[in-house]
Parts: structure tokens; C-alpha cells; sequence
């Protein structure tokens, strides 16, 4: 098998007729998947932004609630949706090829095939926040790196303007950014240090942006990402093993090894200007990052997407035609067993996604999420007879998000949540729901005396979906005082209390609910005793 791949790719005809053959396929069967697959909660997440574009979300830059603004405009349907995670693979490889081109037709080929079999973009369809990333990301690396090849201040810049565009989709995008002040200070010159500068400068748009977002809104993302979300990490044996393995899956293992041992099969030293040592950097830094991050919290494999393409552009360049060959049939091997057990799924007796016999995953722990994720519109039916009368609520924002997706309509949290996806907290005000009826949907049994307090009367009943059993609590007369007071300032003092290092300023959270009490900051002494009250 390897030496037929290799005889596929050994000029530059047949690796172009390769690359068109998978780009066919691959796109066809994701095509096919995207409009098959359910809205995941992270995707209707990211949906409600686009629903109410801003400058800025609670969680991450704004780049894809952007994107999503403009598509929803056109389609609600997932696939419409869906178009940015569709294509992100296909323009990533044609980015690869670009920066590939100069060293061979061929070559270029065989690289723009790799990247589209790689396991994250031969089959994910699902559009978040790290599509966006992927995309800028790439136009960073291929602009930086004709920018190291050319030394021209204008493409300098046009590679800062890019990472500008990468700050905006996600702050993951930081470590790029360091891995490219890295590489340029390794041999400093007066034209690298001008060349920093010009990034510096392109980039900076996208930053203040976030930067004066985040000073009027409580720095939520900095708080989300560094502060709140970690209270659970500490030290732990298998997380990093567990990045290992996801280093290993994502770059496949003949990139992952290569990458690691920086071994080059012979190939001739990089001559003046090569880029391989810059691509090697690119992939390095950020992954090595993650191996220390790895020692107390686990690394989620879409964390890595942004950074395949410069570890398979140093791969492919650095090693020979016989090790490419083994990396292409390897990889496409684990890309067909993707998709033969998504093949398998969507062929089982009762047919596709849609229609899958979800009851036969009865006992999974969360078979209720299950069950809201594969058969939301199900759901949505059968709230048809509180609509209009209630406002809709759940008590987590994954549920929340999914089923505001099925329904149509902004689907409130009830109640404190967690540390993420907190955006609800910018969308409802609960100071206009006083004395309004509310219903709040539940995947778990809770005793109705839980909500007794913030309600002069509650009931409940149960509904079945495919043998889940949700429970739907009907509040009538909302007490927003009792509320504001037993689960607003718990939020407050959990989720909006600023550290020291953080100036403080305008936080929509605790002016709208807490004007006398503003979102004090860790040490600080108590509202009340600052005020003098006892």
C-alpha cells in the first residue's frame, strides 16, 4: 500500500489528481454529515451569540458569533451554519499548498492531501469558536512566513493583521503570537525587530478591541479563562498522558514522532531563509505549552486544531518520499475508520441521525442530554402548551442553548450554573421577570422545595421523550427580590469578584443587580463593612 501512495504522489499530475480525489470525497461525506448531524450544545452556544452580535462575548473574542450573525441572516438550518466548519479543511490545505509551492508542485500536492486527512479535519463538521481560529491561524502562518522569506514591511504586516483576526476567535491564538516573537528574536536584526514591530502593530486592532470590551463588561473573558474555569485543576498522572495520546491522534503518529524527534531523513540542512526551523517553532511552542498545561488539567483535543498545519508543513518538508507515502496511507486509513463507524451509525436499522434507536443507549448517566441533543424539536413539541405563557428556562447553559435552538426562541438559565458559557448572564435581566410566570426544564429529579422560595407558587410534572424523563417546574410569580438576593449575589461573589491585578470598572453583572454592591475584588474588605454597616 505504501509504495502505491508513494507512486501516487511521485510527480506533480498524479499528487494533484490525489489531492482533487480525497477533496471530493472528504468534502462530500462531511457535507453529508453537517446537514445529517444534530446541533451539539457548544454549536447552539455559539449560535445564540450570533442571534446578538456584539463587540464581545462572555467566554471568547467574537469572531465566530460574527460569522454565525451573518449566516443566520440567510439559514437557521445546521448546515448553513454549519458552511465555515465545512470549509475550514479545504482552505487550510490550500493554504498549506501555497506555502508549499515554491519547493515543488508535487510536494505541495502531497502536503495540501495530508492536511486534509489528518483526523480533526477529515470528518468534524461542528462549528465553535476554533474554526475561526484555524482559518486565521493559517493565513497567519503562510503570511509570516512569506514575510520571513521576502523581509518586505508590507507583508509584515499583513501577517499581524491576520493574527489580529486570530485574537479575535480565540485567545489560544496568544500562543502563536509568542511562538512568532520566539522565532524572531532567536537571531535578532534590525530587519527582524522591524518585522516584530509591524506584526505588533497589525495585530493591535484586534486586541483593543478585546481589551476595551472586556474593561466595560467585568473582564469576563479573562476571568473565564484564567480564573473561574480552573477550580477544579491540580496535579494529575494520567492528564498528561492523556495529551499525549490527543498529540498523537491529532497529528497522526508519524508527524507526532517526527515532530517531536526532529529528525529529517536525510534531508539537506535548511539553506538561508528556509522555513522549516520557523515551522517547527509554530508547532512547537504552542505544544509544548499544552504538555505543561497537561500536568493539572486536561487538554481538549479541539484545542490543538489551530496547530496541525505548521507541524504537517515541517513534516512534509523535512522528510522523504517514502515516510510521506507511510504518513498519507496511515493517515487515511484512521480517516476511513472514522468514517466506516459514522457509516456504521448512520445504517442502523431505524436509518440516520435522526432516526437513531436512541433508546438503546438507556443507561448512559446523561441519557436525558442525549435525548435534548438528537431530538430537541421533540422536546420543543411537546413545551408547545406552556409557550407564550411562560417565560422558558433550564438550569445549565448547554441545555439551555439547545433547546433555545429547537424552539426559536432565547431559553434563560435558572439558577447558579458554572464557571462556563455564562453569556446569559449579558442576556436576561431578571429584574424584568418579577412577578412573571416561569417554566424551567430539567434533565434531573429536583424537589420542588428547591424553587419554593423564588415563586409565590410552584408546581411540577414530568414529560417522556424516547423514555427520558424531563421535569418541568412551573413557577408562578417570580420573586426577582428573594432571587437577586439568595442566587444573583452567590453568582457575584463566585463568578464577578476581581482579582487584585484586574482594574476595576464598568460590570454590567453587578450595576444592573448591585448598584450599592459593585464586584469587589478578592481581599477586598465586604460591601457592607466598607459601607459601614454591621
Amino acid at each position: 500500500m505504501i509504495a502505491f501512495v508513494e507512486r501516487a504522489f511521485a510527480d506533480a499530475m498524479a499528487a494533484r489528481r490525489g489531492f482533487l480525489l480525497v477533496l471530493v470525497l472528504i468534502t462530500a461525506l462531511r457535507a453529508w454529515l453537517a446537514a445529517a448531524l444534530p446541533f451539539t450544545g457548544d454549536e447552539a452556544y455559539f449560535h445564540l451569540w450570533g442571534q446578538n452580535p456584539a463587540w464581545g462575548f462572555y467566554d471568547h473574542p467574537p469572531m465566530v458569533g460574527w460569522w454565525l450573525a451573518v449566516l443566520d441572516a440567510v439559514s437557521h438550518h445546521r448546515f448553513v451554519l454549519r458552511l465555515p466548519a465545512l470549509f475550514a479543511p479545504p482552505l487550510v490545505a490550500a493554504a498549506g499548498w501555497w506555502v508549499l509551492r515554491r519547493h515543488g508542485a508535487a510536494l505541495a500536492w502531497t502536503g495540501a492531501t495530508l492536511l486534509l486527512l489528518v483526523p480533526l479535519n477529515a470528518w468534524n463538521v461542528a462549528i465553535t469558536s476554533d474554526i475561526p481560529l484555524m482559518l486565521f491561524g493559517a493565513l497567519t502562518v503562510a503570511l509570516y512566513l512569506r514575510a520571513r522569506a521576502s523581509g518586505r514591511k508590507a507583508d509584515f504586516l499583513s501577517a499581524g493583521l491576520a493574527l489580529g483576526g486570530a485574537l479575535l476567535s480565540k485567545y489560544f491564538a496568544g500562543l502563536l503570537a509568542i511562538a512568532i516573537f520566539l522565532d524572531m528574536i532567536r537571531r535578532p536584526d534590525r530587519r527582524a525587530l522591524t518585522g516584530l514591530a509591524l506584526i505588533v502593530v497589525g495585530s493591535l486592532p484586534g486586541a483593543a478591541i478585546q481589551m476595551a470590551w472586556n474593561a466595560q463588561h467585568c473582564w469576563p473573558n479573562v476571568m473565564f479563562n484564567l480564573v473561574n474555569r480552573h477550580a477544579d485543576a491540580g496535579l494529575s498522572w494520567y492528564t498528561p498522558l492523556l495529551y499525549l495520546l490527543s498529540v498523537v491522534y491529532v497529528l497522526t503518529p508519524a508527524i507526532a514522532w517526527r515532530l517531536a524527534s526532529g529528525r529529517s531523513d536525510g534531508v539537506p540542512a535548511p539553506a538561508a531563509r528556509d522555513p522549516r526551523a520557523t515551522l517547527r517553532w509554530l508547532a512547537l511552542v504552542p505544544l509544548v505549552f499544552f504538555a505543561a498545561l497537561s500536568l493539572v488539567k486536561t487538554i481538549g483535543l479541539h484545542w490543538l486544531a489551530s496547530f496541525v498545519l505548521p507541524a504537517v508543513l515541517w513534516f512534509v518538508l523535512s522528510s522523504g518520499a517514502r515516510t510521506r507515502a507511510l504518513a498519507l496511507a496511515v493517515a487515511g486509513l484512521i480517516a476511513a475508520l472514522h468514517w466506516m463507524v459514522i457509516g456504521a451509525l448512520a445504517l442502523l436499522p431505524t436509518g440516520a441521525f435522526r432516526s437513531l434507536p436512541t433508546e438503546t443507549f438507556r443507561s448512559l448517566p446523561d441519557y436525558q442530554g442525549l435525548v435534548m441533543t438528537v431530538h430537541a424539536d421533540e422536546l420543543a413539541r411537546a413545551l408547545a402548551p406552556w409557550r407564550g405563557r411562560y417565560a422558558i428556562a433550564s438550569d445549565g447553559y448547554s441545555p439551555a442553548a439547545t433547546l433555545g435552538y429547537a424552539l426559536g426562541e432565547h431559553v434563560m438559565v435558572f439558577g447558579p450554573g458554572t464557571s462556563h458559557a455564562r453569556h446569559d448572564d449579558i442576556l436576561t435581566d431578571f429584574r424584568t421577570l418579577d412577578g412573571h410566570d416561569i417554566l424551567i426544564v430539567r434533565r434531573r429529579s429536583q424537589t420542588i422545595a428547591d424553587e419554593e422560595p423564588y415563586f409565590d407558587r410552584v408546581t411540577s410534572r414530568e414529560i417522556t421523550i424516547r423514555g427520558a424523563v424531563f421535569h418541568l417546574v412551573e413557577g408562578h410569580g417570580f420573586r426577582y427580590a428573594v432571587y437577586r438576593d439568595r442566587v444573583l449575589d452567590a453568582v457575584r461573589q463566585r463568578y464577578y469578584a476581581l482579582p487584585p491585578w484586574l482594574p476595576a470598572g464598568a460590570c454590567f453583572f453587578c450595576d444592573r443587580y448591585f448598584p450599592e454592591r459593585p464586584c469587589r475584588r478578592i481581599g477586598d474588605p465586604p460591601a457592607d463593612a466598607a459601607s459601614g454597616k454591621s
